[in-house]
């Protein structure tokens, strides 16, 4: 059992996230926050990678443990408990790199099952991976939550609302939003995109504006404040029976700050920003969250796992607000 191991051997063992305990799906039950894996870069139509993120991302979420259960933040000024979530971590998604449809299904059931009864924390992968697990956590909401609205809050350096792109998959990175939206899963009025920016295709933002996707560019962030973005998203759904699921894209954050990713864009967001967005989310009803596009075979240094840990650290901190995880019976 991990509460009987000796301190000297945190780095023995195989490697799960946080250190949580490695779980069979007839657990996922007994604890708040579900850690899935999810290998595949099928759906990337530029320097492939992704597959191996979901293992980096587990050994360097140790650190998160290392130090104790009692923990300060200095940046916050105050204490934060580890040990206030329960964390385990389900495996990884068997991917068959020959039938996207396959994967997508088996994705949609593996975070099906988790949604219905806790909080999924997905690691992809490429943003195509969020085509399965939204559905998979759409399914569990409305099963649970019939009178709910779904939502979706996005932090990207792209819109991902493109259509079909030469021999790429029906669902692929580009176009992983517009598939959601057509498919019946999402509403673009309940959609929140953060950090978009560049030149990009007429079609694509018009179907954003036909959609009535609300979109804020990093230029619009930077020059209103990201709190500011996160306070309207707040005072938007104040009134409103809603249960939100957070898409992180790493490259939504700058190229000098993330070199292992794919498809990498400047003038992006800091961490500093995301950091401020990510711990202020706690006063929406969130429930499922993924983390995309890290791409381990483009960063030898590692930063980018080093920063897309802290963020989810400091999300489950204090982002996540305890209070409302209320699947849990």
């Amino acid at each position: 059992m991990k509460e009987e191991r000796e301190e000297e051997y945190i780095y023995a063992g195989i490697p799960t996230y946080m250190g949580g305990e490695f779980i069979r799906e007839k657990e996922i039950k007994d604890y708040d926050v579900v850690f899935l894996g999810v290998p595949c870069d099928y759906g990337a139509s530029y320097r492939l990678g992704a597959k191996y993120a979901p293992r980096q991302l587990r050994e360097y979420s140790f650190w998160d443990r290392i130090y104790g259960e009692e923990l300060y933040d200095l940046d916050h000024n105050e204490y934060l408990k580890t040990n206030e979530l329960k964390i385990a971590d389900l495996g990884d998604v068997y991917v068959n790199p020959t039938n996207p449809e396959e994967n997508q299904n088996a994705i949609t059931e593996k975070v099906y099952s988790i949604a219905k009864k806790s909080f999924p924390l997905v690691c992809g992968g490429d943003h195509s991976i969020t085509y399965g697990s939204f559905r998979g956590f759409y399914k569990a909401m409305k099963e649970r939550y019939p009178d709910y609205e779904v939502g979706l809050i996005h932090f990207d350096a792209h819109m991902d609302v493109e259509d079909k792109y030469l021999n790429m998959p029906d669902v692929w990175h580009g176009n992983v939003f517009r598939k959601l939206i057509e498919d019946g899963y999402l509403n673009g009025e309940n959609m929140y995109t953060i950090g978009p920016r560049g030149v990009v295709g007429k079609d694509w933002f018009d179907y954003v504006k036909e959609k009535h996707i609300n979109l804020y560019t990093s230029n619009y962030t930077k020059k209103n404040g990201i709190l500011n973005i996160i306070n309207e998203i707040k005072e938007k759904n104040k009134n409103k029976k809603i249960k939100f699921y957070i898409t992180f894209d790493i490259d939504c954050l700058d190229v000098s700050y993330v070199f292992g990713t794919g498809t990498p864009q400047c003038n992006g967001l800091t961490p500093y920003e995301c950091d401020e967005a990510l711990r202020n989310l706690h006063d929406l009803d969130m429930a499922g969250f993924d983390i995309v596009e890290l791409n381990p075979k483009l960063d030898d240094s590692h930063t980018s796992f080093v920063i897309a840990e802290e963020l989810l650290y400091h999300f489950l901190a204090f982002g996540l607000n305890k209070e409302k995880l209320k699947w849990k019976k």
